[in-house]
């Protein structure tokens, strides 16, 4: 999903009025090693001649060397306060871009810093051996699936990229500090490769939207099936334990794309998750629900009955039929709640 926040080259005109602006701190690194340039610094670099309506970027070059890798945290613990922090940093030996799921706490350079360091071992002593980033992973899959250039990374490396991204981590996960909806500051780190596999545009369009993703909490458009089988059993689905709410369960469906029409959203979901083709008759339900981390829309659709032999589910790890008086035999999403208890209680549409 491509969030509607928008931007503009400083110096054009814009006839947008502010409201209060979400403060986001975007880091890079200078050139170090053998590299000539940094595709991090570059990338930021474009960010400095770029206003968004809503959101503060702030910019900030930090040394490749221990004192770099510490500023932010050192900010934090300081008082220093924003709304996200993506940090960016060159991947010298990858293809595409890479989000990077943990900072490890372990260092093991295989050359100096630009301060002429070797650090092994541990970067804080006595903590965690790894801290998950704060982002919401479901909404970077959501804004990434089709995007073939872009990956989560479980490897930030052992050099001064994953030594500043697991200082902030811990620094924004021992200090109180949250984003005030009683929830951590998101940080993320983009690992980005040479600008020989993937054009400066590009990798830059790519950290603008993981920016707008993490810094602004969004409102998403959902469509769900109401499929029966022969013999009028619904049929419900359960997300896979490696997903973000892993073994709940939930109606088949999906994310409407920019530009989309409900029954075209659900026709195009249904067919990638099901390997069916289905005919949306009518909306039978709407509900909304506020997660933590962003605001849901779900659009139930009547789409009749289907052959439950022809079912080849690909994004979830099982499938049930269930009569109205089973429903709840499965734990369902919490968007999702109450309208089962609903179709408990009087019987489906």
């Amino acid at each position: 999903m491509n969030l509607t926040t928008t931007w503009a080259r400083k110096g054009q005109q814009r006839t947008v009025m502010r409201i209060a602006m979400t403060r986001v701190l975007v880091t890079a690194f200078p050139p170090f090693s053998n590299f000539q340039v940094n595709v991090s610094q570059q990338v930021l670099a474009m960010f400095e001649s770029v206003e968004f309506d809503d959101i503060d970027v702030e910019t900030m070059l930090l040394s490749v060397d221990e004192a770099g890798s510490s500023i932010v945290s050192q900010m934090i613990e300081n008082g220093s306060k924003w709304d996200a922090i993506v940090h960016l940093g060159l991947a010298g030996k990858r293809e595409k871009i890479s989000l990077e799921r943990f900072g490890k706490n372990h260092s093991e350079f295989n050359e100096k810093d630009n301060s002429w360091r070797i650090a092994s071992g541990m970067i804080i002593e006595g903590v965690s051996e790894s801290i998950e980033t704060t982002t919401s992973i479901h909404l970077l899959d959501e804004e990434f699936e089709h995007d073939d250039d872009v990956l989560w990374s479980n490897d930030a490396g052992t050099y001064v990229c994953n030594e500043t991204y697991f200082r902030t981590l811990y620094s924004v996960s021992s200090v109180d500090v949250d984003t005030g909806n009683n929830q951590m500051i998101p940080v993320i780190f983009t690992h980005l490769p040479s600008a020989n596999h993937i054009s400066l545009e590009r990798q830059f369009d790519v950290v603008r939207r993981v920016i707008q993703t993490i810094a602004v909490r969004p409102t998403l458009e959902v469509v769900g099936a109401l499929l029966y089988d022969s013999e009028g059993r619904m049929l419900a689905c359960r997300r896979p334990p490696e997903d973000v709410w892993g073994g709940w369960w939930e109606f088949p469906g999906g994310k409407i794309d920019s530009g989309e029409l409900e029954i075209e959203a659900l026709k195009r979901e249904i067919l990638e998750e099901l390997s069916i083709a289905v005919f949306p008759k009518n909306r039978v339900a709407s509900l909304s629900h506020d997660y933590s981390d962003r605001k849901v829309n779900l659009y139930i659709w009547d789409c009749g009955r289907v052959d439950s032999e022809s079912i080849q589910p690909t994004e979830h790890d099982e499938v049930r039929w269930l009569n109205s008086n089973e429903l709840d035999q499965v734990k369902w999403l919490p968007a999702d709640e109450p309208l089962i208890a609903k179709w408990m209680n009087n019987g489906f549409p």
